[in-house]
C-alpha cells in the first residue's frame, strides 16, 4: 500500500510569495494517482494558505503521524513539500504560510521532527522537497536548506537542489523545474515497472541540467539517505502519458511515416512525431525598450511605427497599444481567412458569412492556434493583450494604461504576429491538410492522431468535413476514406460537442439533399453507432449562432454595455437549449457571469442566470462531464486567479452542482473545491486541465 502527504505554500505573511507551488503539488498528486499505484484515498493533498489554523505545524505533525501509523512493513509513506525552506544554524525548516520568522521552532515544520515521525513507522519512507524557495525568478535567496540530519537508512530524501543552490520555476510551464521533470520522468516510465528513487534522481538531474544550460543557472537535485533493499517509490500503471504531444517511437521499432511529419526530440533524447507543429514566435530579448521591440517589425508601415513611438514616448500608452493591436489582429485575421471563408466557417461552427468575414478577435486567436500560427502560450498572451486593449477603449474608463501593460501588448503582437512576413509563414498544417486529400492515412498515422492533444483531433475532424464539401473525384474519394477510418478510430475519444458536430453535418447535408455527403457521413456514423448524435432538426444552429454573438460582444470594446442585448436574445429563444448547443450556450453565459479582470456587465447577469435556470440536472451533468474540462476559453478565465474564479464558484454554489454525480474523479474534486470556495485550488486545477488540452 502507498500512503502520502503532499503540502504546498505560495503566499506568506512574513516571507516573499512564490509562484506555481500549488500547481506543483497538484501535478505531483495527479501523477501518482493517475499514472502510479497511489490510491486517492491514501494520498492527502493540502494546499496551505494564510490564516488556516488547521494547517499549523503541530496539526501537520499529527496528520503525518496518523498516516505513518496506518502503514505496515510492506507499505511506503511519502512526504512531499513545495514552498519556502530555510536553514537556521544546523536545523532545517519548511516554511508555512503563517510561519513567524522569530519563532520557527513552533510555527515552521522542523525537518528533524518530520524525519523522526517517519522513522517510527514500520514501512519505508520517502521525502521529496522542492524547497529553498524565496522569490519568483529564483526560488532561493536564503541560506540553503541542506538536510544533514535526515540522512538516515530509514528514510530516503530527494531534494530539488544542492547546498548553496536555488530551486527555480519555469514561467512558460507554470511549474517548478524540479517537480515538473520529476513528474514527467514518472509519467514516461515503462508501463508496469517499479520506479526506483535512485534511477529517478539520475534522470531528473539530466533533465534539470539541460534546462539549466539553456537558462544559464545551476540547480542539482540531491539524493540523501541510504536505501535498504530495493523498495520502489511507485509502480507505473499502463496509462499513457496524456501530456506528451505525440507517440514516442523507440529506435528499434520505427514506424514508417511520410517525409512531411515533423520530428521532435524529447527530454529523454527519444524521437517523437507530431502531426504539425505550432509556431512558438520569434525569440525576443527578456528586457527590451520600444525601439528594440519594433526593430523586429515586418508588417507595420513607417507612419504606423512613427505614431506608435510618438504616443508611447508621450506616455499615451493606451493609444500606442491600440494602434499596434488593431494592426496585429487584422494581419492575423487575414492569415486565417486565407484558408477560405468556407473552411473557417467549418472550423468555428458558424455558417454566417458576415460573422466569418469580420471574425472576432477571440475566434481569430483560437483558430490561429489550432492551425499552427501560434502556440498555446501565444494564445494566452494575445488573449490577455486583447482584454487589456478592449478595457482601455471602454466608455467611462478614466484610468490610464501603465507602461508595463502597453509593453505587454506590443511584445505579444511583435513576437507572434508582426515579426513575420506573410511569405515566410509556412505551416506544417498546410501539408497535413493536403495529405488528407491525396494520401490514404496509414494505421501508424491514425495512431499518432489518437495519442495527440485534443485540439489535433478537433482540427482534423473539422478539416475533413470542410474537404468533403470542397473536393471532387479522386480527391473526394480519398478524403471520404480518410474521414471514415479516422472517425472510427478516434470516435470514443471525441467529446460530445464534436460528435454532435458530425451529426449536425449529416443532418444539414440531408436537409440540403446532398446525397454524396449524406453517404460519407452516414458510413462513418454507422461504423461508430453514432446516430444518437444526429439532431432531429437544425434548431441548435440558431442557438449556437446566438451564443457566438455573446462571446463576440464580450471580447470587444464596451462589452459591459453591449452584453445585455445578445444575452436577452438567447434567453428569448426557448425554454429548452438543444443538447448540441449546450456547450456553446452555457459556455457563453458563464463567460458573461465570470466577467473579466475589470468586472462584469451587471445588466447581463439577471438574463444570464435565467438561461442557466432552464438547465436540468442532466444538462448540467452533460456540460460539466463533457464540455467544461475541454473548453479552453472557460479554463483560461478560471486560471487567471481573480474575481472570475469567485464568480464561477458562486454559480456552482447557486445551482448545487456538488450534489450531482460526475464520471470523472478529477471533475468531482474540481466541483467540490468550487462549492467550498477554495479559489486557489480551483485556479490550480483549471491550469492543469488547460495544460492537458495542448
Amino acid at each position: 500500500m502507498r500512503y502520502g502527504l503532499l503540502l504546498s505554500g505560495e503566499e506568506y505573511k512574513e516571507f516573499g510569495d512564490i509562484s506555481f507551488c500549488h500547481a506543483d503539488a497538484y501535478f505531483m498528486h495527479e501523477t501518482l494517482t493517475e499514472f502510479c499505484d497511489y490510491d486517492r484515498n491514501n494520498l492527502q493533498l493540502e494546499m496551505i494558505y494564510t490564516d488556516n489554523p488547521d494547517m499549523s505545524a503541530s496539526n501537520i505533525y499529527q496528520i503525518l503521524k496518523d498516516i505513518v501509523e496506518k502503514a505496515e512493513s510492506d507499505d511506503t509513506v511519502l512526504f512531499y513539500f513545495t514552498g519556502h525552506g530555510m536553514k537556521k544554524g544546523e536545523k532545517g525548516y519548511l516554511i508555512l504560510p503563517d510561519t513567524v520568522h522569530a519563532n520557527l521552532e513552533e510555527t515552521a515544520l522542523d525537518l528533524h521532527i518530520i524525519n523522526e515521525i517517519l522513522k517510527a513507522g514500520k514501512g519505508s519512507s520517502f521525502i521529496i522537497l522542492d524547497a529553498c524557495h524565496s522569490g519568483i525568478n529564483a526560488r532561493s535567496e536564503m541560506e540553503s536548506l541542506y538536510l544533514e540530519e535526515i540522512k538516515d537508512h530509514s528514510c530516503i530524501t530527494l531534494a530539488s537542489c544542492s547546498e548553496k543552490e536555488c530551486s527555480y520555476p519555469d514561467e512558460e510551464k507554470e511549474q517548478g523545474v524540479f517537480t515538473y521533470y520529476l513528474c514527467q520522468e514518472i509519467r514516461n516510465a515503462d508501463p508496469l515497472t517499479e520506479i526506483n528513487i535512485e534511477q529517478l534522481k539520475i534522470n531528473v538531474c539530466d533533465d534539470v541540467a539541460e534546462w539549466c544550460k539553456i537558462h544559464y543557472v545551476q540547480q542539482t537535485p540531491t539524493l540523501l539517505g541510504t536505501s535498504v533493499g530495493n523498495t520502489s517509490f511507485a509502480t507505473r500503471n499502463e496509462k499513457k502519458n496524456e501530456y506528451l504531444p505525440a507517440i514516442i517511437i523507440q529506435e528499434e521499432e520505427m514506424i514508417p511515416v511520410s517525409t512531411t511529419d515533423l520530428m521532435v526530440t524529447n527530454n529523454n533524447g527519444e524521437i517523437s512525431y507530431s502531426l504539425w507543429q505550432t509556431n512558438t514566435g520569434v525569440s525576443l530579448p527578456k528586457k527590451a525598450n520600444l525601439d528594440v521591440l519594433l526593430s523586429y517589425n515586418n508588417q507595420l508601415r513607417n507612419n504606423e511605427l512613427k505614431a506608435i513611438s510618438v504616443n508611447y514616448n508621450a506616455e499615451i500608452f493606451e493609444i500606442a497599444a491600440e494602434a499596434i493591436w488593431n494592426r496585429a489582429i487584422l494581419v492575423l485575421r487575414n492569415r486565417v481567412l486565407g484558408f477560405g471563408t468556407q473552411f473557417v466557417s467549418e472550423m468555428v461552427g458558424v455558417d454566417n458569412l458576415d460573422y466569418i468575414n469580420d471574425l472576432p478577435a477571440f475566434e481569430t486567436i483560437n483558430l490561429a492556434m489550432e492551425l499552427g500560427f501560434i502556440d498555446s502560450t501565444g494564445k494566452m498572451r494575445l488573449s490577455h493583450a486583447n482584454e487589456l486593449v478592449q478595457h482601455y477603449q471602454e466608455r467611462g474608463i478614466d484610468e490610464e494604461m501603465p507602461e508595463a501593460e502597453c509593453e505587454l501588448v506590443i511584445r505579444a503582437c511583435m513576437q507572434y504576429i508582426l515579426s513575420y512576413e506573410d511569405s515566410e509563414i509556412r505551416i506544417e498544417y498546410i501539408d497535413f491538410r493536403e495529405e488528407l486529400k491525396t494520401e490514404a492515412f496509414s494505421e501508424a498515422r491514425i495512431a499518432m492522431l489518437k495519442e495527440s492533444p485534443y485540439f489535433y483531433k478537433k482540427t482534423t475532424v473539422r478539416t475533413l468535413i470542410n474537404l468533403l464539401s470542397s473536393t471532387n473525384g479522386a480527391e473526394f474519394e480519398t478524403v471520404e476514406a480518410n474521414f471514415i477510418s479516422i472517425v472510427k478510430e478516434i470516435w470514443n475519444s471525441l467529446i460530445s460537442d464534436d460528435k454532435y458536430y458530425i451529426g449536425t453535418a449529416f443532418s444539414k447535408s440531408k436537409n440540403d439533399g446532398n446525397d454524396k455527403l449524406v453517404s460519407a457521413y452516414g458510413q462513418a456514423l454507422v461504423q461508430v453507432k453514432g446516430f444518437d448524435y444526429v439532431p432531429e432538426n437544425l434548431r441548435s444552429l440558431t442557438f449556437i449562432r446566438a451564443a457566438k454573438q455573446i462571446k463576440k460582444v464580450h471580447s470587444e470594446i464596451n462589452n459591459f454595455y453591449n452584453e445585455p442585448a445578445p444575452v436577452r436574445m438567447l434567453n428569448k429563444m426557448g425554454t429548452k437549449i438543444p443538447k448540441p448547443a449546450i456547450k456553446e450556450c452555457v459556455g457563453s453565459v458563464l463567460i458573461v457571469l465570470m466577467g473579466n479582470a475589470y468586472g462584469r456587465s451587471f445588466e447581463a447577469v439577471e438574463p444570464a442566470y435565467e438561461i442557466l435556470n432552464k438547465l436540468s440536472p442532466a444538462d448540467w451533468r452533460y456540460y460539466i462531464n463533457n464540455c467544461l474540462v475541454n473548453d479552453e476559453d472557460i479554463l483560461y478565465e478560471l486560471s487567471m486567479g481573480d474575481s472570475r474564479t469567485a464568480n464561477w464558484c458562486s454559480v456552482v454554489e447557486k445551482y448545487k452542482l456538488s450534489e450531482l454525480e460526475y464520471e470523472n474523479v478529477k471533475v468531482q474534486e474540481f466541483i467540490r473545491h468550487s462549492v467550498e470556495k477554495e479559489y486557489r485550488i480551483v485556479r490550480s486545477m483549471a491550469i492543469q486541465f488547460r495544460k492537458a488540452l495542448v
